[in-house]
């Protein structure tokens, strides 16, 4: 299945992302005073290398295992460690799991790890841990588990750079048992407040930063309902890096509608497809979208003639409201121009302590016709 053309498809990953924060933070868009933005965690480019890549490649049509599991699932997320410790020869990952979704099958999961050299896997076991922090009484508190482990010599692959295992069981194990309530209400261990937990940052993490990495790819459950759902104004809703101020920027729509309608009745051309180029800075979406930062939309333009000829692709009713409107001029309106084929749009975006890479449909205009 080839998800470009059939639906939308959900990649969590990261592309471009030093050159984006640079664009970023020197101005490229400057907001206006009322908007509050803010910038991803800095930590947020430790996948970027892996997911660019994987993002290149899925855009070339190459087809690597992980190409084909890409094109064939509804998600694909790439998600950084909250702790990664060794304790003794256990090196302890763990990761915040409560945003997994009910509406979401688990395809695939892969724990990429970046281990010291000369280090004895045959001797080491790696143990998967959740960890969520949530407020209480006595400040911050947590809940934690065990999602399994493994010994270190497992891996199904690896570079000069990483050990790759695949946790799929595991990980979906887990998420049987444990999702549901994550969902609805936390289970948590008996609450500690955070002064009880070791810092992140304590010697024992220092200099494992950035050495590991879960790449979980995931389906939308038939029936959820999300299929349908505007898949872009949803990622602007749920992105921690954009408010509603930003929609300030957009100016009126009702005048720019009325604009456009304006410019269409002095049109005297036939339906066709013409070009909208979009650059998110103009409608104060920079501070999140990563990439690309303009693309060329397209849009239709035109009158729609009656009675109706094949080359405008109408439909059985577009071509009956034609002849009305040929025999009975004052009866109906017109057929509109519109677009009858599109085709999605690969994006790279922020979404809280994530990045998401998803291919959006309906964002490219292919065909027009009269409808």
């Amino acid at each position: 299945m080839y998800l470009l053309k059939a639906s939308s498809v959900l990649l969590c990953s990261s592309l471009l992302f030093s050159a984006a924060l640079d664009a970023l933070r020197s101005g490229d868009h400057q907001p206006t005073p009322a908007a509050t933005y803010k910038y991803p965690p800095a930590g947020l480019h430790l996948p970027a290398s892996f997911m660019r890549q994987l993002y290149r490649r899925v855009q070339s049509g190459n087809a690597t295992l992980e190409e084909r599991l890409a094109n064939e699932a509804d998600s694909v997320k790439s998600i950084l460690p909250k702790r990664f410790a060794r304790k003794g020869s256990r090196w302890v990952v763990t990761f915040d799991l409560s945003t997994f979704l009910t509406n979401e099958e688990l395809q695939m999961a892969e724990l990429r790890i970046r281990f010291p050299r000369f280090l004895n896997l045959s001797t080491s076991t790696v143990e998967v841990r959740h960890a969520h922090e949530f407020p209480c009484p006595n400040g911050t508190c947590y809940s934690r588990q065990l999602v399994g482990l493994f010994s270190a010599s497992s891996f199904v692959a690896s570079n000069p750079n990483w050990k790759i295992y695949n946790i799929t069981n595991l990980l979906g194990d887990w998420l049987k048992e444990n999702l549901s309530s994550l969902n609805r209400k936390l289970e948590k261990e008996p609450s500690l407040p955070r002064r009880d937990l070791p810092p992140s940052n304590s010697s024992k993490d220092q200099g494992l930063n950035g050495r590991a990495l879960l790449v979980v790819f995931t389906k939308v459950k038939p029936g959820s309902g999300l299929q349908d759902k505007a898949s872009l104004l949803l990622a602007a809703e749920h992105s921690g890096f954009v408010f509603s101020h930003e929609s300030q920027e957009t100016g009126n729509p009702i005048k720019a509608k009325r604009n456009r309608r304006q410019q269409d009745l002095k049109a005297k051309s036939l339906c066709r497809r013409v070009d909208l180029h979009v650059d998110f800075s103009h409608v104060g979406w920079a501070s999140w979208i990563v990439y690309p930062k303009r693309y060329n939309a397209y849009r239709c333009e035109g009158e729609c003639p009656y009675p109706l000829g094949e080359q405008f692709k109408p439909t059985n009713h577009a071509y009956m409201q034609s002849l009305v409107k040929l025999y009975n001029p004052d009866q109906v309106p017109s057929t509109c121009c519109v677009p009858i084929k599109t085709s999605p749009l690969s994006m790279l975006y922020f979404d809280e302590d994530r990045i998401v890479l998803r291919h959006h449909e309906g964002m490219i205009v292919d065909e027009c016709g009269c409808r």
